[in-house]
């Protein structure tokens, strides 16, 4: 990943962020999956290729 200092500070922790999850064991990723999944129905339902939990 390459570092881009003129983008907006929110868009640059949040690809820190998704960067870190890719490193962390499946489980944790399942979780995250999970919580995000209830958190964000809408975005769920409306991405039809996310997997079915």
């Amino acid at each position: 990943m390459t570092e881009d200092t003129t983008g907006s500070p929110w868009l640059i922790a949040a690809i820190a962020i998704s960067e870190e999850l890719k490193e962390q064991p499946p489980e944790v990723q399942a979780a995250i999956r999970r919580m995000n999944k209830k958190i964000y129905p809408e975005t769920w339902k409306a991405t039809p290729e996310k997997e079915q939990e």
